[in-house]
């Protein structure tokens, strides 16, 4: 079942929906998606990229280690709009226009991939990093890790590069 009207800022300690339930809601620049999980450890704030381990709908930010082989390919990624704790419960972005945290000179219209940092993608084709598919930055990112503009597109962890 789909929910509209959600709350993409709000999370709670409790579960309020189902996990792995998909809401939607519309603003001035479109209709954005999400889906609702758990936290797995704590997640930073609005940009910063979840996998999402579909067994348990838990939300982790996304490493190179959580996006690997046997552990994170194939999984759908999330952006967060918020700041979780720890086992909190909330909805994580996987369409529609959003910012993205990535990481220094990160340049727009290219392909993106996982790092070592929690949360952060970047387009530096690291050997062994994944690419993250369904992300795509409208605009390039300055000199030092920050959030951007870009477009959200189901994204999901992809091969290894």
């Amino acid at each position: 079942m789909y929910i509209f009207g959600i709350d993409p800022t709000k999370t709670s300690t409790t579960a309020e929906f189902d996990v792995g339930q998909i809401g939607f809601n519309t603003s001035s620049d479109g209709a954005k998606g999400y889906m609702y999980v758990q936290a797995n450890g704590a997640i930073t704030g609005d940009g910063y990229v979840c996998d999402i381990d579909v067994s348990s709908f838990d939300a982790a930010m996304s490493t190179t280690t959580t996006t690997a082989p046997g552990t994170g390919q194939g999984k759908p990624v999330g952006i967060a709009r918020v700041a979780f704790a720890d086992n909190d419960y909330g909805w994580v972005q996987i369409y529609g226009v959003g910012v993205v945290r990535v990481a220094a000179s990160c340049a727009a219209y290219t392909a993106l991939n996982s790092t070592a940092t929690a949360g952060q993608i970047d387009d530096d084709a690291t050997a062994g990093a994944e690419v993250i598919e369904g992300v795509i930055l409208d605009a390039a990112n300055g000199g030092s890790a920050g959030t951007v503009a870009g477009f959200i597109n189901w994204p999901r962890v992809g091969r290894t590069l």
